[in-house]
């Protein structure tokens, strides 16, 4: 029985043998992208304007896990089930532990000091929502506002309230606009001494 060449076997592998490649190649694919979207980050868009001017309808978050502790300042998404359609991406504000209290020139104040909310569109805090301040956020928690002030829900509402570690998708790390600019450098560390 005479062995075939390379060149032989190249052209008795017909139709059946092109389309087993293509499958397996994408089979491949989705497993890997199947990984990297469950462990590695995923891509999720803004829909809403309660976090205007730093993040606007239309654009797109790269989300990765929280490996460590949230922070102030950190965009997070949140997943817990709301009054709110949908997830809410909101900054965190206060983490376990931490008092809260909003006085009514609309200050917000954590821990005694007053953060510096330059990121903040509008203040209107003082008013909005249903809480009673001061509040201490549960251990576990974190406390979650928007930057718009004015039409924001968020942690300041009961039926919101403190969001449980374990409902956080993630921190947003990049930005990517409706022209594509990405942006790295969109989160403020609001606590200051």
């Amino acid at each position: 029985m005479k062995k075939n060449t390379a060149a032989e076997d190249k052209r008795n592998y017909g139709f059946e043998g092109v389309v087993f490649d293509a499958v397996s190649i994408l089979i491949t694919a989705i497993a890997l992208l199947a990984i990297v979207f469950t462990f590695g980050f995923r891509m999720v868009g803004v829909n809403g304007s309660s976090m205007d001017n730093t993040l606007k309808t239309g654009d797109w978050l790269v989300v990765t896990p929280y490996f460590d502790e949230p922070q102030y300042g950190d965009i997070v998404i949140s997943t817990k089930e709301t009054a709110a359609d949908g997830a809410l991406v909101k900054r965190v504000i206060a983490v376990a532990g931490d008092v809260v209290d909003v006085h009514e020139d609309d200050s917000v104040y954590v821990n005694g000091i007053k953060l510096d909310e330059t990121y903040a569109l509008t203040q209107n805090t003082y008013g909005r929502g249903d809480r009673t301040y001061p509040l201490t956020v549960p251990e576990g928690c974190v406390m979650l506002m928007g930057d718009n002030r004015t039409v924001s829900w968020d942690s300041r509402y009961s039926n919101i309230g403190f969001i449980e570690k374990d409902f956080l998708l993630g921190k947003a790390r990049l930005r990517l606009d409706a022209d594509w600019d990405i942006y790295k450098n969109f989160t403020h560390n609001a606590l200051k001494d």
